[in-house]
Formats: C-alpha cells, structure tokens, sequence
C-alpha cells in the first residue's frame, strides 16, 4: 500500500510541473490575448510609428493621385518625355470661361474657350523639346475631348508656341481650348511630345 501512494504521488507532482511550465508561456498555442496583456506598449515608439504613418499618409496623399485624375488645380505631377526628359508639371490656373484680349479674334457661335495655365519645369538632364500646346485635352463630362484652338486671353501670356528647356528651365502660360458652350470640363490632361509620350499629366476640374 506504501510504494502505490508513492507511485502516485510522484505522478501526481509531475503533473503538477507541467501545469507550471504551460502558465509561463511555453505553450505552443498561447493565448493571443494573454500574450497581447503581457506586452507594454513602449511610448517613445508607438509616438514614432504614429508621426511616420502621418509623414507617408500625408505623402502619399499628394503624389499618389499623380497620374490618374486625382490631382486639381494648383498641384504638380511628374511625368517624362519620350527621350527621357524628367518634367514637373503644374497646372497653375483654369479659366473658364476664358475671354479673348482680340476682338477679331473670338470663339465661334455655340462655342467658348477655356484656357489652362501651365508651368513646364525641367527637373531632369535630357533636353525638353516641344510644343507643349499639342499634347493638351480638356475632357468633359460626357468624355468628348478636345484640344489646343488659336487664341489669347485676357487671363494671361499664352504658353510659347516651342519650348526647348534644359535642366532646370521652365515654361509657363495659358493654351486656349474650344469647346461648346452647354459642356462641362472634367478633366484637363497633358502629354509631352505633342501627346505622343507614354505618360500623361491629368488633373480633375472641380466646380
């Protein structure tokens, strides 16, 4: 009788060893909320990770509507040319209605201008050659698009008919576009190299 209480009390205490190795977590399958409970926050980190969030929230934000009709007035998107030229565009100003500084010289009946204003900047080292005025559309809500027409405004100097500019260089002005009267722009879009590059600059008109 005295070796079977033995026996059992032995079992008994390695039973009870077990138990103890588990509550300290060697478990293979742990407890996810008991694990998540044993971990204090460090302050100094979790502060860190908060304003880095923030910092590429903020980011991308603003360039990730770059190319796909996110953007809007007054932001820049960068895109490139066919031989490689690196162009920070920006859309500076839209006018619309745009009103002609000729007065020989003014949109057809049913028909009016707007007229967008661009800032062309060489951010890159290849040489940019263009027209600049050949590679606007101005897109309306129906989707009709329509291009560059000849013209000036009273908004402002028009964009030079040809650009060469080198790194670092920029253009700026106003291209007028014909459009009827009753269509309501949506978006306004550039592509270098008189609309034959690869990628396209685009900004949404808001009203």
């Amino acid at each position: 009788m005295r070796r079977q209480l033995s026996t059992a009390a032995i079992v008994i205490a390695l039973a009870a060893t077990a138990t103890a190795c588990n509550s300290d977590g060697v478990d293979a399958k742990p407890d996810n909320s008991a694990s998540q409970g044993a971990v204090a926050p460090d302050p100094g980190k979790g502060g860190a990770d908060k304003g880095a969030d923030k910092g590429a929230d903020k980011g991308a934000d603003k360039g990730g509507a770059g190319q796909d009709g996110g953007q809007v007035v007054g932001n820049t998107v960068t895109i490139k040319a066919k031989n490689g030229a690196q162009l920070a565009v920006t859309l500076k100003n839209f006018a619309d209605p745009a009103q002609s500084d000729n007065k020989f010289m003014k949109p057809s009946a049913g028909k009016r201008w707007v007229a967008a204003q661009l800032e062309i900047v060489n951010t890159g080292k290849e040489v940019y050659d263009d027209s600049p005025a050949n590679g606007v559309k101005v897109t309306d809500e129906a989707g009709q698009a329509y291009t560059h027409s000849i013209g000036s405004t009273t908004a402002g100097a028009n964009m030079p008919a040809t650009v060469k500019l080198s790194g670092g260089q920029k253009a700026l002005g106003y291209i007028v576009v014909s459009m009827p009267e009753t269509a309501k722009v949506k978006t306004i879009s550039f592509t270098p190299d008189s609309g034959f590059a690869k990628e396209t600059a685009e900004w949404t008109i808001k009203k």
